[in-house]
């Protein structure tokens, strides 16, 4: 067993309300927090245990499990612990927060300023990691930021100051030193480089339609983005006709076919996601159906007829709710929770086994990973609130009676925490079968 890298170690003075106070050596090392009483039992938390880091007036405060661990008169080693202890937790949170992606460009030193609202948060030194589809911005004393490449709408340098403006915030970027112009210019390639792959998968799909219209479909289509059915027919119809030939193509036309049939609704989404754990370029596309009707959105996901893969159901309305909502505000909810569901699959990077594992299941150690995740990111929350089921793929008339069986089972359910399971579907066989390259 590999023991434990020692990073730092000093005295401190602690507060615990579980073994109350006193002096300990705390020990910093690269997979956890050890407290070592002078008097008293050694307190060991893993940076996964830690679900917040307060430092202020010279002491750390820990929210942990049983409480709150406050440490106090580190003297000079203060700021070292401080920054040791927030990029090793980091560190982990990059893992576990599902912001896994290959990393163009790490290391790049700045300071950065959130702007919102027309004020400034300071979040000081900041280390820059420009990935594949999304920029992180990783503080030194605050949790990672992830701002995904397609959410971007701007960018604007002023002296030595990057300004990115994003639908997942604004946020002002100083002192890289040489690293300014690089960083800058490489931003800049990415983005063009995703803007132009989106203009290049539509035109192969859409060979007829012109440069004008593909470059504007393009921009409802950015990396991991869905555009509306009727936003499209706007732009060009044939683009969207194109679309629903591309969904025969990765398998899942029938699906398609069959939840656009059981709607009188015109609100489908269709969008192209880069799968993270897969060959280079390797892309997938993917769905989403308004069942307003039953009170659900449909999710569906393939980059290939042979790849193990499910249907998603999320509820649109609170169950008790449904009946009273008036079908105007209910196209009203539609049309934003369509767009919301998009931005909180582009936040979990379009992983799809921690919206459906059941809280049971984050207490066994092998989804331990997700924990973090389900408790820090309120887009995860707001996905796995309102999950109503998911149905995994084997036969067509299995899927399609499923499906029949999900939706009677939403509109007749009245708790909001109960999810459709079929009998013999919540096995590991069955969930191991889908494929998790995530996006």
């Amino acid at each position: 067993m590999k023991q434990p890298q020692v990073l730092l170690e000093c005295g401190v003075n602690f507060d615990f309300s579980r073994v109350g106070a006193g002096e300990a050596q705390a020990r910093l090392t690269d997979a956890a927090l050890e407290l070592l009483p002078k008097h008293g039992n050694a307190l060991t938390y893993s940076y996964r245990d830690i679900s917040q880091v307060q430092a202020h007036d010279y002491q750390v405060i820990l929210a942990v499990e049983a409480g709150e661990l406050r440490l106090f008169h580190l003297g000079r080693q203060y700021s070292d612990f401080v920054r040791i202890l927030i990029f090793q937790r980091n560190e982990l949170i990059l893992t576990d927060l599902l912001m896994q992606e290959k990393v163009r460009r790490a290391g790049v030193a700045a300071t950065c300023t959130g702007l919102a609202d027309g004020g400034e948060e300071e979040l000081g030194n900041c280390e820059l990691r420009l990935c594949d589809t999304a920029l992180l911005i990783i503080p030194e004393y605050a949790e990672p930021i992830r701002l995904p490449l397609s959410y971007i709408t701007g960018v604007s340098e002023e002296g030595y100051s990057l300004t990115i403006k994003s639908e997942a915030g604004d946020y002002r970027l100083r002192k890289m030193g040489r690293e300014f112009t690089p960083f800058s210019q490489l931003l800049s390639e990415a983005r063009n480089e995703l803007m132009a792959k989106a203009q290049g998968l539509l035109r192969e799909l859409a060979p007829a339609v012109g440069a004008t219209a593909i470059q504007q479909a393009a921009q409802l289509m950015g990396e991991g983005r869905a555009a509306k059915r009727g936003a499209l027919d706007k732009i060009d119809p044939g683009i969207w006709k194109s679309l629903e030939l591309q969904l025969d193509a990765a398998g899942i036309k029938q699906e398609y076919e069959f939840l656009s049939a059981a709607t009188r609704s015109k609100g489908q989404c269709i969008g192209f996601k880069r799968e993270l754990v897969a060959q280079a370029g390797t892309e997938y596309i993917w769905f989403l159906i308004p069942l307003p009707e039953k009170n659900l959105i449909a999710m569906e996901a393939s980059s290939g007829p042979d790849r193990g893969r499910a249907t998603y159901f999320f509820k649109i309305a609170p169950r008790s709710e449904f009946a009273k909502i008036k079908p105007q505000e209910l196209a009203v909810q539609v049309d934003s929770l369509l767009t919301e569901i998009n931005r909180c699959m582009l936040a979990i990077n379009f992983r799809r086994e921690p919206v459906y594992l059941a809280d049971e299941k984050l207490l066994q150690p092998k989804y331990q990973k997700y924990r973090l995740a389900v408790n820090r990111i309120p887009e995860l929350q707001m996905l796995r609130e309102r999950f109503a089921g998911r149905i995994f793929h084997r036969e067509p008339e299995q899927w399609e009676q499923d499906v029949k069986d999900l939706l009677s089972f939403n509109l007749a359910a009245a708790d909001d925490k109960k999810v459709w399971a079929k009998s013999d579907m919540d096995t590991p066989e069955e969930n191991s079968e889908e494929i998790e390259n995530g996006g």
